[in-house]
């Protein structure tokens, strides 16, 4: 081999170690941004569940409300 080409392979070799950490670096990032996504969308389904529950849990108790009224009357 001639020396340019060990000077180019020496570089290579060199920066291969750097190279791999950049890559595990970027692969960290993307993995923690997707989990910061989904428990984003979870805590959005979590929160639109909790405002229709307490949508069917007011109803409920306007429904009882009356219920008690229309008990009271009777007696």
């Amino acid at each position: 081999m001639s020396s340019t080409s060990l000077s180019i392979f020496s570089a290579f070799f060199g920066l291969l170690p750097l190279l791999v950490l950049v890559f595990i670096f970027v692969f960290v990032i993307s993995v923690f941004r997707r989990v910061e996504r989904r428990a984003e969308e979870r805590l959005k389904i979590e929160k639109e569940t909790a405002q229709l529950q307490q949508q069917q849990i007011q109803e409920i108790n306007k429904r009882l409300t009356t219920i008690e009224n229309i008990l009271k009357q009777v007696d």
